[in-house]
């Protein structure tokens, strides 16, 4: 076996069982002990730096000293000469089972399980707390189910380690660590304690029960982007079963203050068992109860700050509303559309598109890109003729008026869809209105569309909001813990025996 395959002169690698953003994951055999190891080779890139390496080799000693069933024990530590560099790699104990992402993949979990789940994963958060250890990266493919009821924690100290080298690398204090389960601290760059873990448990949890992270999004940006102003969609939208003291204690998690959220893993872990133990109950004694706790939005200026919707993906749309704002100011100054009134209705409508943008893309889109579209039509080569109702041109403008219509349904409705249909509609409209009207009368009924279509679109966006404060305050449909699955849905390490450390 070639002298690349042996590390130290001890640890013989084998097949390589997994591969992340700092290195990559071999089982191995220690040659003196006699026993199969996890080895995790660390990367290049975040190996460069020496005192990456040395605050690396500190926190590992720190990790080694854990001592919990539900904490994969790190064996050694120690370095390769490698032609880059040293390239530090850390021993650990080899683990049987399947991570929680390979569990993901059939589906989400059964509520008992997943919660089971994520309070195994406290107990060892809570271990490693009281030592002063922060993990720094929780996520699905960091814990493996060892058994129905067991798991292991992986990864201990590694982000930490490397967070600065990580830093200058990517420019970015967020680089260490997967975007969807970032608390807003580690992306903001604030001081890091153990409630970004209970943070990351919230996303981990919220994903165990309806198979997605809280956030999502077209880039890491947006992703993260939502985790510092955008609110949590409550996981009984999802699925109506989930008990609603469950779905309290993950709004509590993912609070954006760490102040507001758990004081510990203890804590949120014995909430996590009360709200499993009072789902359990039966129905007929539900009445009898004190009502499960529920999460109350929290004051001041938070508060104020997520108080309207926040654009689901900022990286297309603000672009494309601004470049609409910036279009109508050059129809505006270059005269495009030769009236007294079009200017200055242009420039109006691009610096309201632009005061608008951070509360809704879809209204600024419907503000900048009205003027655009209008000069577009007015000066195309078209030319209004008289057709009689039986021409061609009569069914092409009567297809692109129903276009528009769809479009501005589209838009106005279609929360997820974006500000692009707005686009579309304008353009579509002023398309059709072209072959019916002259120039007076076709600019007449843009004046009209302009602000109708602003407060359609503002009064669609307060519908929208006040369902989602309707729906906060409703208590959400409580079902038994291990709510309706596929039969033999239940996860276990058996289920998918693929060996990780």
């Amino acid at each position: 076996m070639g002298r690349d395959l042996v590390l130290g002169g001890r640890y013989e690698l084998a097949e390589k069982l997994g591969q992340g953003g700092m290195g990559t994951v071999h089982r191995g055999v220690d040659r003196q002990l006699r026993r199969t190891v996890a080895v995790k080779l660390l990367s290049s890139e975040l190996a460069h730096d020496p005192q990456s390496r040395a605050r690396f080799r500190r926190e590992a000693h720190a990790v080694a000293a854990l001592n919990h069933p539900a904490v994969a024990t790190i064996h050694d530590v120690g370095e390769e000469p490698h032609p880059d560099g040293p390239r530090p790699y850390l021993v650990m104990e080899y683990v049987e089972g399947a991570t929680l992402a390979e569990a993901l993949r059939r589906g989400p979990l059964p509520v008992a399980e997943a919660v089971t789940v994520a309070c195994a994963a406290l107990d060892a958060l809570g271990h490693s707390h009281e030592r002063g250890i922060v993990h720094r990266d929780i996520k699905p493919s960091n814990i493996m189910l060892t058994g129905p009821d067991t798991v292991k924690v992986l990864d201990f100290g590694i982000a930490k380690a490397f967070s600065e080298v990580a830093t200058r690398i990517t420019g970015s204090g967020a680089a260490i660590g997967t975007p969807a389960y970032l608390s807003p601290e580690q992306i903001g760059g604030a001081e890091v304690d153990h409630r970004a873990d209970l943070y990351a448990m919230g996303c981990l949890l919220h994903e165990l029960l309806v198979g997605q992270t809280p956030f999502q999004g077209e880039s890491p940006f947006v992703v993260m982007h939502q985790h510092l102003y955008a609110e949590p969609e409550p996981v009984s939208r999802v699925r109506p079963q989930i008990p609603s003291a469950i779905e309290a204690v993950i709004l509590r998690a993912l609070r954006k203050d760490p102040a507001e959220r758990f004081t510990d893993a203890g804590e949120m872990r014995a909430a996590l068992a009360d709200a499993l133990a009072l789902a359990s109950m039966p129905t007929a004694q539900a009445g009898t109860l004190p009502p499960p706790p529920r999460v109350t939005r929290p004051g001041g200026r938070a508060a104020l700050r997520r108080k309207f919707p926040v654009p689901q993906r900022p990286s297309a749309d603000s672009a494309l509303a601004l470049f609409g704002c910036l279009l109508s100011v050059l129809c505006a100054r270059g005269h495009l559309v030769d009236t007294a009134h079009f200017g200055r209705v242009a420039l109006a409508a691009a610096a309201l598109g632009v005061l608008t943008l951070p509360w809704s893309t879809r209204l600024s889109c419907a503000l900048g890109w009205g003027p655009v579209a209008e000069a577009v039509a007015v000066n195309s080569e078209l030319r209004r003729a008289e057709f009689g109702w039986g021409h061609s041109y009569i069914a092409i403008a009567a297809l692109l008026a129903l276009t528009a219509s769809y479009c501005l349904a589209t838009a106005v409705r279609g929360q997820e869809r974006g500000a692009g249909p707005l686009v579309a509609f304008w353009f579509t409209a002023t398309a059709s209105i072209w072959y019916f009207l002259d120039d007076l009368r076709k600019l007449f009924v843009f004046y009209l569309l302009l602000p109708l279509t602003a407060i359609a679109t503002v009064s669609w966006d307060a519908v929208v909001l006040v369902r989602r404060r309707a729906a906060d305050r409703r208590p959400a449909p409580e079902g038994a813990a291990g709510d309706a699955m596929p039969p033999g849905r239940r996860l276990t390490a058996s289920s998918t025996r693929n060996p990780r450390a």
